[in-house]
């Protein structure tokens, strides 16, 4: 894959995450767009151009979340080192595969995140804690799912 296509799904990621992704929210959780965009970086494009794409789209989520300020542009990168990592050792070709992946990427990116901001704040109640990150995880697995099928084509 073409790293100027990365590029530009990134944008468009990004954009729609910050815009319109409110309207599309299930029982609270929304998929996570600029996630999804770094994920398909990390899994298609070389290391260095993927870390780069991972940071940057890390502080742009950054400045317009309610995280800690850095935590995605730190947890971006690890997460595409680690999936470089893994999918040297195993091999990973077919789009449920790689699905599973995002789903369990994401499921541990959206616990961390969620314990930060619990940690740093306000308290939510357990369950409806645990309803967002499996929700969100599985709403970005299925946006992921689709996106590289429509990429593949």
């Amino acid at each position: 894959m073409r790293p100027s296509l990365v590029f530009i799904l990134t944008a468009i990621f990004a954009i729609l995450q910050i815009t319109v992704m409110d309207y599309f929210k299930f029982f609270g959780a929304k998929p996570d767009l600029i996630l999804t965009a770094a994920l398909i970086g990390g899994l298609f494009l070389n290391l260095k151009f993927a870390l780069g794409l991972g940071v940057s789209a890390g502080i742009f989520k950054d400045v317009f979340s309610l995280n800690a300020l850095g935590l995605n542009a730190v947890l971006l990168p690890i997460w595409i080192f680690l999936i470089k990592k893994l999918i040297r050792r195993v091999a990973i070709e077919d789009n449920l595969s790689r699905t599973l992946l995002v789903f369990s990427v994401s499921l541990l990116n959206n616990i961390i995140s969620g314990l930060v901001l619990i940690y740093s704040g306000p308290s939510v109640p357990p369950l409806i804690f645990l309803r967002i990150v499996i929700l969100s995880s599985i709403y970005t697995a299925s946006v992921f799912y689709l996106t590289v099928r429509f990429i593949a084509k």
